[in-house]
């Protein structure tokens, strides 16, 4: 029989099954209280395949609520990955059901997983795009939230942060990871359910560095239709994308690990942060890298017609304002890595 490859061209192994949770039945009184017994911040529910809790937070910059698992094992003298999972809809559509997907192999193989707790459009599916829009904005600044508050608490690895969907979940997560390649390392979305629409505030602003795995089954009759829109619409856009075959429920979360690990493992890594040096010279930005190799040499442009060669350079903008910063980095091995951050200066800033 001959071996089955996966997508990176590595054979496939087989997925072992994990075993099921199962609850107690808990009188409705309690279920209405339980929510006032126990705070943001205090152990919900035991999960028996690991030995910690998943915890309750809420993410002080929005309000909004997150679950997580930290490994048994975490320690804070060493950096670690961070998954953020971003839930669909239906009988499991909730955080924390999401999240129970991923505790096993969080604590098995060391990293960081939480799950917001999305605003969702007002129907179940679809509704009008505006609906759609300040959903997928609230839930930007939900995510973002929720990794600068686990930054702010522990020892999260700045290039090891990755960004999950799934069903419905998949649009924050490809919508928020292509907006924020300088945060997010890679993108997963499996068994996408949303409308294309609500990515066109991101053409011409893709990172083409930035690999997506797309996992989906063409022939589902639920989500199969959007799937290979969204298909259509990453081939289009986007230069990097893995193009993954089956479901949610045939080992999924083990193939989106595998992925995040082949890039960190092959796919170079740069982010840029940039900042006003001085309070009292806002409209001067200071630009710094940082990379998982050594560049061979930096083009900047600064979005305003301006240009440097230099590896950090400093800039000083003529006029308050948004503006998009692109740096080409020379590759040792001949080929070009380009990263985009949006700054905002002066006023904005």
């Amino acid at each position: 029989m001959p071996k089955q490859v996966d997508a990176f061209g590595r054979v496939r192994r087989p997925t072992a099954r994990r075993a099921c949770m199962s609850f107690p039945r808990v009188p409705a009184v309690m279920i209405a209280v339980f929510p006032i017994l126990v705070p943001a911040g205090c152990d919900t529910l035991r999960d028996p395949n690991v030995p910690d809790p998943i915890r309750l937070m809420m993410e002080p910059e929005t309000g909004g609520e997150y679950e997580y698992y930290r490994p048994s094992s975490y320690d804070r003298a060493k950096a670690w990955p961070l998954v953020i999972v971003c839930h669909g809809t239906g009988m499991d559509g909730t955080a924390n059901a999401e999240l129970r997907k991923w505790t096993s192999l969080s604590e098995s193989q060391g990293f960081f997983v939480a799950a917001p707790k999305l605003v969702k459009p007002k129907s179940r599916w679809k509704t009008q795009p505006g609906d759609r829009e300040d959903a997928l904005r609230a839930n930007e600044r939900l995510i973002l939230g929720t990794v600068r508050h686990l930054q702010g608490g522990h020892h999260i690895s700045a290039d090891r942060i990755f960004l999950a969907g799934r069903s419905t979940g998949a649009a924050p997560a490809l919508f928020t990871g292509l907006s924020h390649p300088d945060l997010f390392r890679a993108v997963a979305i499996v068994q996408p359910k949303f409308d294309l629409a609500d990515l066109g505030p991101l053409q011409g602003r893709v990172d083409v560095n930035q690999p997506v795995l797309l996992r989906h089954l063409p022939s589902d009759p639920l989500t199969g239709k959007d799937a290979r829109a969204a298909q259509d619409w990453l081939l289009q856009h986007h230069g990097d994308i893995v193009d993954d075959r089956g479901g949610y429920r045939d080992g999924a979360v083990d193939r989106v690990v595998d992925f995040f690990e082949y890039v960190v493992a092959s796919r170079p890594w740069a982010h840029v942060k940039a900042y006003a040096p001085d309070a009292g010279t806002p409209l001067e930005i200071r630009f710094e890298l940082k990379a998982s190799f050594a560049p061979t040499s930096f083009e900047w442009d600064f979005g305003d017609g301006s240009t440097s060669l230099l590896s950090s350079p400093t800039h000083a903008y003529a006029e308050a304002g948004t503006y998009r910063v692109q740096v080409t980095l020379g590759h040792p091995s001949g080929k070009a890595v380009v990263r985009a951050v949006t700054v905002s200066v002066g006023d904005g800033s």
